[in-house]
């Protein structure tokens, strides 16, 4: 799997708004594809190591991702 680039992602983060992606918005923004896993996706992957530096947590339905604040 290819190293995701969190450049176009980051801005969504720090205009402290939630926000949700797709599966293909996620390639497009990133250059590489969603983990297999849900549960690595939400708790392990550098997007979850990412969103929780922001204040954010990560929810996958069926594989839309909501990053939602952590109040």
């Amino acid at each position: 799997m290819k190293k995701p680039n969190f450049e176009k992602i980051i801005s969504l983060l720090e205009a402290n708004e939630e926000f949700s992606l797709t599966e293909k918005q996620y390639e497009k923004s990133t250059g590489s594809t969603l983990p297999k896993s849900d549960y690595y996706l939400k708790n392990k992957s550098a997007l979850a190591k990412m969103a929780k530096k922001y204040g954010y947590i990560v929810e996958v339905q069926a594989k839309t991702l909501c990053l939602k604040k952590v109040n």
